[in-house]
């Protein structure tokens, strides 16, 4: 799938700069393209990926009228870029932000631009923050959602709460420390380069894996026989389907050290017994516990399923027993599902991810909504 990123903010140009990262997992890096936008020179500088020309600096924090910036440089260059793009080179247009940050508010302008030149569908990308950047950073993310909201064709939502709290743990079990803030930056042992994280960053990288998964679901791979899932089929999923979350739950294989041996277990019964219990224990996971954001899933009006991974651990029986689950648990009727196999010498892992879309019900977004509104009706 071709995917144009609009990274807003610190938080939004992170997450951009982390979904174009070079990946040996898709070849098709071409498809991806990334702008971004920020009031801080020393985040645009250390952003990897992105491209100088498409790194635009943005003077003011906390905009009150966005809409009087039009002849504000940053804002004629921005719009002279994004008009740069030939019409129908992208399947979609994915705008990032961080729902707390002061950049956030240029979202409703700048999709109008976007509308302007563009007729592709534009999604928003947005983080809640968590609780520790305090209660008016909170308020100001749900005025934003409210926002944002109807100005987009659907809005994935990523819970900082939770996933901090994950990756706190991650940084735990490796580092044998846990993180004493938000902030702290760790060493990560096992790679060929001591490599310094904060556990934002971390966050950013699950982020951006679930993204990347949905772009190289668009793409048919030669020679290997697959359900296919094309952009289109991704596209219908989630347009106009307001709140969306993304479930992905992943396994390391263990190393048989040759091809055949693997092969020769899988073809046994109790292997393909294995391969079942394996796609359908992190089906659950990926909706239960690695979720983008918590939800009733009851409330979604469609569901995507994707199963990645070598081609004989890819079980057609777990896979149906999956697909069977999501389709009778939620409300609407529309379940899409494919996989994308690749060879044990590409990937040594099994993926399962599982987009939600049309949901009523995002709990933190709700409970910060009922919190809120409860104060301002208290006062």
């Amino acid at each position: 799938m071709r995917l144009l990123i609009l990274g807003l903010g610190t938080a939004g140009s992170k997450i951009a700069d982390a979904i174009i990262r070079p990946s040996g997992y898709s070849s098709r890096c071409s498809d991806l393209h990334a702008v971004a936008v920020d009031n801080d020179p020393d985040v645009l500088e250390h952003l990897n990926h992105i491209g100088e020309e498409a790194k635009f600096y943005f003077p003011k924090d906390d905009i009150d009228a966005p809409e009087l910036l039009t002849t504000r440089f940053t804002i004629d260059e921005v719009k002279a870029k994004l008009k740069s793009f030939d019409v129908g080179v992208h399947d979609a247009i994915l705008v990032c932000a961080g729902l707390g940050g002061g950049l956030v508010s240029l979202v409703p302008h700048l999709v109008s631009i976007i509308r302007e030149t563009m007729f592709e569908p534009v999604f928003a990308l947005v983080t809640i923050p968590a609780e520790d950047e305090g209660e008016s950073r909170l308020i100001r993310a749900m005025k934003n959602l409210q926002t944002i909201r109807p100005l987009v064709d659907g809005v994935i939502i990523f819970d900082n709460q939770l996933w901090l709290d994950k990756v706190r743990g991650e940084l735990a079990e490796t580092t044998l420390q846990k993180p004493a803030s938000i902030s702290e930056k760790f060493w990560l042992p096992g790679t060929s380069e001591r490599e310094s994280i904060e556990p934002y960053e971390l966050v950013n990288r699950h982020i951006a894996r679930r993204i990347r998964l949905l772009v190289h679901a668009g793409e048919i791979q030669k020679g290997i026989p697959q359900t296919v899932l094309d952009s289109r089929e991704i596209l219908n999923t989630i347009t106009g389907m307001s709140f969306i979350t993304i479930g992905l739950a992943e396994e390391d294989l263990p190393d048989h050290g040759r091809i055949g041996i693997i092969r020769q277990r899988n073809e046994s019964r109790v292997g393909r017994q294995e391969r079942a219990a394996r796609i359908v224990k992190l089906a659950e996971k990926a909706v239960f516990r690695d979720i983008s954001a918590y939800c009733d899933i009851s409330t979604a009006k469609k569901a995507l399923i994707l199963l990645s991974g070598p081609e004989e651990e890819l079980s057609m029986k777990g896979y149906m027993a999956v697909r069977k689950w999501i389709d009778e648990s939620i409300d609407g009727y529309e379940m899409r599902a494919g996989d994308i196999p690749v060879s044990s010498r590409q990937a040594n892992r099994v993926s399962v991810l599982i987009v939600f879309s049309g949901l009523k019900t995002v709990t933190r977004v709700q409970e910060l909504y009922e919190r809120f509104s409860h104060k301002e009706k208290a006062g």
